[in-house]
């Protein structure tokens, strides 16, 4: 017996061969089919699809006999795949090479064999589809053509199974490359990505968790599968049995779960998380939730606290005693109200909301809506100012009214307004200037008499008073003019108030006013070592303005300069031509060297009785109402007024008057 030699090429052969993963595996039909038809076409016993392993032939397919392999040492294939053409052998008896093979003097006492190679696809050879008969035979050619279409076959089967395993392990490369990149993803996505899935017996697991559950929990992958309790127990108490029960509901109706609740972190404080998943029903009557878990505490706590924020306020809005009402800017239609402003229309909130705002505004309203407009498209705000408003009855009312311009957050233009009913306000004031103007006329008669009766005792009707009687009869005499000029500062705002003033301007030059104003306050200035210096360079031009009313008011500002400037100091008197607003003006200030004027009085200083010092000592006298006059006298006269004052370093008081024009009359 002759023992086949191992091919040249034996290592790569054998590399080609495992690489197909065919040896031990079970039998195929693709390849059985090819057996059974070659023992049908040439009428043999045994037929074989031989592979030729290391040491052994192992039998793919096997016809006629019942063992997978033989040693290689002693197989016929072994000696096949080292030809090109069929190996045939005719009659093994007459074969040195075979003649003592066991396989030929034992079991299965082979008297004839023919194998063609069977090679993989790049040429290696793997083995053999080989015939084997008890006696000895001849093939024809045609059998030998038979032979080679079905070894041929048998290739194409062989590299038909080597693509599957390509494809099947290049598919195997992809998806895990596909489940390695989303395992990656599903670790960097914020919160973490699970399935839970709840059996029909109770039991609970979580087949998948992503390192966004340990991230958040704590609670690593395995201890998510085998311990899925120790999650449910980090969940905070009064949360607890919503979750259970949502879950509950979403597996029976197999709904999306989605919920927020608290957890314990793992620095040991309460964290608000967001779940989202969809459930699935699984064969086995189990239930598997696919989702997600996030953290979303910061933006919980900012949402809690807007809204907090938004109860707070809306608290506030609720109990604010001033009306106040929402409305869409371009529609006017009414959003929110608050109930000061229902209380004060008489209106039910039903009523209001259905309302256009427009509607509650009494008719001299309309001169305004330009103005408003205007002034809300330039600053966003308007007012205040004070508006007549008609209630439910129909009965109107005053009111101050200030309006403010938003956006809300997709852009929508609001319109915020506030009414703030006055009514009680008003009628204090009417009472007010009532007693005021009563008192001052019932005062007047006898302070005239008694001013005058001082005058002729002063004056020596009465013969020559003592000296010392001399000096109390002075004093009387100017507490009795300052007495007059407080009742007249009185008599005039009431009037002003009550637009009862005679004003009658005329064209008038500006220069003999400010001489006049200077001359008539020289004698105080004089009292007090005060120096008036007067405007230089006084511009030619004319103003149109009361002059009796100018004159009351510059010496009101230039009084209080010399009241307020320190002794031995100056006050200047200025007068300067402007542009305002495209239209000529000219601005007429009077400038001390006093204190300047105290930071919170500045906003009250033209208010009537305003006083920076109102305690009973205060060094300076007066009524407290002489540049509130002066601003009402100026206002009326079509100018502005005005001052400007840094501390320590005086102030300065300006009015600005329009120039005159040869139309004005």
């Amino acid at each position: 017996m002759k023992a086949p030699r191992l091919p040249a090429n034996e290592r790569e052969r054998q590399t080609a061969l495992n690489q197909l993963r065919i040896l031990d595996t079970p039998s195929e039909e693709r390849f059985d089919r090819l057996t059974r038809m070659a023992a049908r076409l040439l009428n043999a016993p045994i037929v074989l699809i031989s592979l030729i392993d290391h040491d052994r032939q192992w039998f793919k397919s096997c016809v006629g006999l019942d063992v997978s392999e033989t040693p290689r040492s002693i197989s016929f294939c072994g000696h096949a795949i080292l030809e090109k053409q069929p190996l045939v052998i005719e009659d093994t008896w007459k074969d040195e090479r075979f003649c003592d093979n066991p396989l030929v003097t034992g079991a299965p006492n082979i008297r004839f064999y023919a194998g063609t190679p069977l090679h993989s696809a790049d040429g290696h050879a793997l083995g053999t589809l080989c015939v084997i008969d008890r006696k000895p035979r001849t093939l024809s050619e045609d059998d030998r053509q038979s032979l080679r279409d079905l070894a041929d076959c048998a290739e194409e089967q062989i590299s038909a199974r080597e693509l599957a395993i390509h494809y099947r392990e290049q598919e195997l490369e992809q998806k895990n490359d596909s489940l390695a990149m989303l395992k990656q993803l599903a670790d960097m996505v914020p919160g973490g990505l699970y399935q839970f899935r709840r059996y029909p017996d109770g039991r609970m697991s979580f087949p998948f968790s992503s390192m966004g559950i340990e991230r958040t929990f704590g609670v690593t992958q395995k201890q998510a599968r085998e311990d899925v309790r120790s999650l449910f127990r980090m969940i905070h108490p009064d949360d607890l049995a919503t979750v259970t029960a949502s879950i509950d509901v979403s597996g029976r109706q197999l709904s999306t779960w989605s919920i927020q609740f608290r957890i314990r972190g793992q620095e040991g404080h309460w964290r608000w998380i967001e779940g989202h998943s969809t459930p699935q029903k699984l064969s086995d009557g189990s239930t598997i939730w696919h989702g997600y878990l996030e953290d979303i505490d910061d933006r919980k706590r900012a949402m809690l606290g807007l809204k907090e924020s938004e109860q707070q306020l809306r608290r506030l809005f609720e109990l604010a005693p001033s009306g106040i009402l929402l409305s869409d800017y371009l529609t006017s239609e009414i959003i929110d109200v608050n109930a000061a402003m229902l209380k004060s229309t008489g209106y039910s909130k039903d009523e209001f909301l259905k309302l256009d705002y427009r509607t509650l505004l009494a008719p001299d309203h309309v001169s305004r809506r330009t103005e408003a407009l205007n002034q809300l498209r330039q600053t966003g705000y308007f007012g205040p100012i004070e508006q007549n408003v008609i209630n439910r009855e129909g009965v109107i009312y005053p009111v101050v009214l200030h309006s403010m311009l938003i956006r809300d957050s997709s852009g929508r233009k609001l319109l915020w307004v506030l009414m703030e009913d006055i009514s009680e306000r008003k009628k204090i004031e009417r009472m007010k200037n009532q007693f005021v103007s009563t008192v001052s006329h019932e005062l007047r008669t006898p302070l005239t008499s008694i001013t005058g009766a001082i005058g002729l005792l002063a004056g020596g009707a009465a013969g020559t008073l003592p000296e010392k009687a001399q000096d109390m009869m002075t004093i009387a005499r100017r507490n009795a003019q300052q007495l007059a000029t407080l009742i007249n500062d009185l008599l005039d705002m009431e009037k002003l108030v009550a637009g009862k003033l005679d004003i009658n301007p005329e064209h008038q030059p500006l220069q003999p006013l400010l001489e006049q104003a200077v001359f008539t306050n020289q004698p105080y200035g004089v009292q007090r070592n005060i120096t008036i210096d007067p405007a230089p360079c006084i511009p030619d031009i004319k103003v149109f303005v009361d002059g009796q009313r100018l004159l009351q008011a510059l010496n009101n500002l230039i009084s209080n300069a010399i009241k307020f400037s320190p002794d031995n100091g100056r006050v200047r008197l200025s007068a300067q031509p402007e542009i305002t607003d495209g239209k000529p003006t000219v601005l007429i200030a009077v400038e001390d060297s006093g204190e300047g004027v105290p930071e919170a009085f500045r906003d009250q200083i033209f208010q009537r009785f305003a006083q920076a010092d109102s305690s009973d000592t205060r060094s300076q006298g007066g009524t407290g109402l002489g540049l509130a006059i002066t601003r009402e006298l100026i206002t009326v006269m079509g100018g502005e007024v005005g001052f400007e004052s840094l501390p320590g370093q005086g102030a300065t008081f300006w009015i600005r008057l329009p120039v005159a024009n040869s139309d004005d009359s």
